[in-house]
């Protein structure tokens, strides 16, 4: 069968199947909006809690001995602000302060051991529950908990706001990052040598009996070129101790801050990277990314977040890497520093030795510790005056966290949010209602519009019959569903010929299709016109034109075949003016091939001069003979499909047949055609709009009372039928 698969649909197309399949979209539109709603409402009730914290920008975080306060905080610090929040450091004490972990045992049914046991899935769930978000283009930080029990959301939210206040004050005074302490020790050493550098000194005076102001002017006026130099590598060795002081308390304060803190006391510190910048600022969007991904509902194992989270962890190992790089720089300007003093402290070892050689031993000795004492007593003091400023700001009310408001309970639940679900379901339902349809539509190859016809078989339809349709004995020659068989009788021109009447037959490709009330109703228009008509029921394994007409099947054509009467004899006459009828009588199984080309043209023949049509009533085409022998014999061949039943594979190959046995094809009836589904038909039928003039000359209610009649008749020939075949059953094994 060549198909053109190439098919132009309009708007029009589409609509018309979604309103042919309606019920498909309705059904799964109730089945998502309902499974989703009760699932909403069978979710645990999460409940939210807020504590809103005010971030002071104007206080130095870390401390170095450059500047006396650090830069205003950026995003990169709101940033990393939140992910201490959300770090160890601070949940965890939370989750030991309210005993979080042995409220979760106890809802788990488990130890409290067990659950302690997986420190990283405890705090991982802690964390999930906790949302930190900025308020724009403000200071404020919202903190949130989500819990299905209110009060420990609130307490929860506010236990983390304090814990990180306490944090932040710990932070800035010194407690958490020792600077304090360091001058401290630095102080307790310097205090030490200036001790030690006096007492050498008087020792010194009392060894050699020395007073210093017989000595000092006698010394002050034989200063050399050697004692100049001396003196000014001594001030350059003070400077240079000072500084090496100040370094070695930054590098205590380094040493002990993780990769996360220090990022953020590299800008205080005075050190700027420009590939660390990127890398933060890269990093935060990346786990932006993930927190978006998350909160669009993307799994764990989902290939977008797999690939975010993969990112996160790569820009993770850049920026571990430059820090390290950037502590190894440190280290190593530390260590510069380190050998700088000493190389000038060599050289004012170096100068000193030269002065010494030029004065007396015991002078020389009082000056190099008279040198010395000044010196370290220089240290001292610019030790002591670092630490009392330390000590001073230690003892400020430092506020670089302020809570502008607790949380609170809020007995309105925010998870989940029934109505959003709904609304979300709604356009899914709609959606996939939508897709199965035209998905359904897709697979459906059946014959579902005048273009499929003439499309896949290549031929014209001759006549469309509306769905509900009844045989028109029943329903009157009044009703107004006789104009489709008329249009079809017009179409098809049954005109008798020179030689006698058109014989025609009516096949479908399937059973069940209506070519037997399809083939009645033709032939009932054609008897009311005044055309004399002849109806054959040559369907003997399903007859049903008896039944049709409520009358018995003893005899008919199967009797003629058989031999046992004339032709004529088995013509019987109807109540329907025109129309005469041979039923098909009762034919045994061992005789159903004795319909052949010859007996089939014989009966043409025989009474082709007496009636104007003669039409016969044939089985389905496929896989029954005899249907292949009338349609050989016939004048005129209907395919009658039946509207959007059977694969349009069935319809071509019952064509197919027809045309390899030599049959004159005349067209197709398209059946059972559901006029308000398919409006496209709308022209085809159009005589139901004159339904009014019916029901104004009576005529309607004439048609009504004559089906009903129609009806009872039929229901008792019925039944004398089923009587007479079990009765003739027994007598025709005897015949034969």
């Amino acid at each position: 069968m060549a198909e053109n698969t190439e098919v132009s649909l309009h708007f029009s197309d589409y609509w018309r199947v979604i309103k042919n399949r309606w019920p498909i979209i309705a059904i799964i539109f109730v089945l998502v909006v309902g499974t989703t709603f009760f699932y909403a409402r069978s979710l645990p009730k999460i409940y939210s809690s807020s504590a809103l914290v005010k971030v002071s920008t104007d206080e130095n975080k870390q401390m170095n001995f450059m500047e006396a306060s650090g830069p205003n905080f950026n995003q990169i610090d709101f940033q990393t602000e939140f992910e201490i929040i959300q770090s160890k450091k601070i949940l965890w004490p939370v989750i030991q302060e309210q005993q979080i972990d042995v409220l979760w045992a106890q809802e788990a049914g488990v130890p409290v051991e067990e659950i302690r046991k997986d420190e990283e899935g405890l705090l991982r769930r802690f964390q999930g529950s906790v949302q930190v978000t900025p308020a724009r283009n403000t200071k404020l930080i919202e903190i949130s908990v989500f819990y299905t029990d209110p009060e420990k959301a609130r307490d929860w939210a506010n236990a983390i706001a304090q814990y990180y206040t306490k944090y932040r004050v710990d932070e800035i005074v010194g407690d958490k990052g020792g600077g304090l302490k360091v001058v401290e020790e630095e102080l307790e050493k310097q205090r030490k040598s200036v001790a030690e550098a006096n007492q050498k000194l008087q020792d010194l005076r009392k060894l050699y009996d020395i007073d210093e102001q017989t000595t000092s002017p006698g010394r002050s006026a034989t200063v050399t070129l050697e004692e100049l130099e001396l003196q000014r590598k001594e001030v350059m060795l003070m400077q240079e101790k000072a500084d090496l002081l100040a370094r070695r308390v930054r590098m205590e304060k380094i040493r002990k801050l993780g990769n996360d803190d220090l990022v953020s006391a590299l800008g205080p510190l005075g050190y700027d990277d420009a590939v660390l910048s990127t890398l933060r600022q890269n990093l935060i969007q990346s786990q932006q990314q993930v927190e978006n991904l998350q909160k669009q509902g993307f799994a764990a194992n989902h290939p977008k977040m797999l690939a975010a989270l993969a990112l996160v962890e790569k820009i993770k190992e850049q920026l571990d890497k430059q820090l390290t790089g950037i502590r190894a720089g440190l280290e190593i300007d530390y260590s510069s520093q380190e050998s700088k003093t000493a190389s000038i402290e060599a050289e004012v070892q170096s100068l000193t030795k030269k002065v010494r050689e030029k004065r007396s031993l015991g002078v020389r000795e009082v000056d190099e510790a008279k040198r010395n004492l000044v010196t370290q007593e220089s240290l001292l003091e610019i030790t002591n005056a670092r630490y009392t400023q330390l000590k001073l700001e230690s003892k400020i009310a430092i506020e670089p966290v302020e809570i502008v408001s607790e949380a609170e309970i809020r007995r309105n639940p925010v998870k989940p949010n029934v109505k959003l679900y709904v609304m979300l379901s709604v356009a899914v339902g709609l959606v996939l209602g939508v897709s199965l349809t035209f998905f359904i539509e897709y697979l459906d190859t059946s014959v579902k519009s005048l273009d499929d016809v003439e499309k896949y078989l290549n031929t014209s339809v001759v006549g469309v019959i509306p769905q509900g349709i009844n045989t028109l004995n029943l329903e009157g020659p009044d009703s107004p569903n006789a104009e489709a068989y008329r249009i079809l009788r017009a179409k098809i021109d049954l005109q008798a010929t020179e030689k006698g009447a058109t014989t025609l037959t009516v096949v479908s490709g399937g059973p069940g299709e209506g070519k037997t009330t399809t083939l009645f109703n033709l032939a009932y228009v054609c008897a009311y016109s005044g055309i004399s008509t002849l109806i054959i029921d040559t369907d003997f394994r399903r007859h049903s034109l008896n039944s049709v007409l409520g009358i018995d099947n003893q005899q008919g054509l199967a009797d003629f075949l058989l031999g046992y009467g004339p032709l004529h004899q088995y013509i019987r006459n109807t109540d329907i003016p025109n129309l005469q009828i041979m039923t098909a009588g009762k034919l045994p199984p061992q005789c159903m091939g004795a319909l052949s080309p010859a007996k089939m043209s014989e009966i043409i023949e025989t009474l082709r001069p007496h009636y104007e049509v003669i039409m016969f009533d044939s089985p389905p085409i496929l896989g029954i003979s005899d249907a292949a022998v009338i349609v050989h014999e016939v004048d005129m061949t209907l395919l009658v499909i039946q509207h959007r039943r059977y694969p349009r594979n069935i319809s071509w190959r019952a064509k197919k047949v027809v045309e390899e046995v030599q049959g004159r094809f005349t067209g197709v009836v398209l059946n059972k055609v559901h006029l308000r589904s398919d409006d496209s038909y709308y022209y085809y039928t159009s005589y139901y709009g004159y339904n009014s003039y019916y029901e104004d000359n009576g005529s309607r209610k004439k048609a009504k009372q004559n089906a009903k009649v129609n009806k009872q008749r039929l229901e008792k020939t019925s039944q004398q039928d089923k009587k007479l075949h079990h009765d003739s059953e027994s007598s025709s094994s005897d015949r034969y």
